[in-house]
């Protein structure tokens, strides 16, 4: 029995030492960490691609739209909505991408409009879509492409 309790007794403090030791590490970590200021990620601040004009009387969506840029890519999905006529804002789009080397290599116009745009490195697909009362959702994604497909520019 003698041996049997040293061996319980053992066991008792070396466990209250383990508690001890164990909970002061933790309540240290747990203090630390309360103390450190929280670290936000960087959120880009504007949703607009500097190379992509946009027709007068939009407004962005942000709940759907989403950027991510960094110093060598950026990708997205720009929702704006507002009112005009589907011709005009498909002229708009195919008139003013090249003035940013934007070249127009498909387009497709039947209720919907969808115009895919290109240039060195990036890709650019347009929607528009009409919506209720002559609403229209204009979305814009943006991406970079691997290989280099552009003829020269003439």
């Amino acid at each position: 029995m003698k041996r049997g309790s040293h061996v319980i007794f053992a066991v008792v403090v070396f466990s209250l030492l383990m508690g001890t030791y164990g909970c002061g590490e933790l309540v240290s970590i747990r203090t630390v960490r309360e103390r450190e200021p929280e670290r936000q990620p960087s959120v880009a601040t504007t949703y607009r691609f500097d190379d992509i004009p946009l027709p007068a009387g939009m407004t962005l969506n942000r709940k759907e739209s989403f950027v991510y840029e960094t110093r060598t890519t950026r990708t997205g999905l720009l929702v704006y909505e507002g009112k005009g006529e589907m011709e005009r804002l498909a002229n708009f789009f195919k008139q003013q991408m090249p003035n940013y080397e934007w070249r127009l290599v498909s387009n497709f116009e039947l209720h919907n409009v969808m115009l895919t745009f290109i240039k060195e490195g990036w890709s650019s697909v347009i929607y528009i879509l009409p919506q209720e009362n002559e609403t229209k959702r204009i979305e814009i994604r943006v991406g970079p492409i691997e290989m280099k497909i552009l003829p020269p520019s003439k």
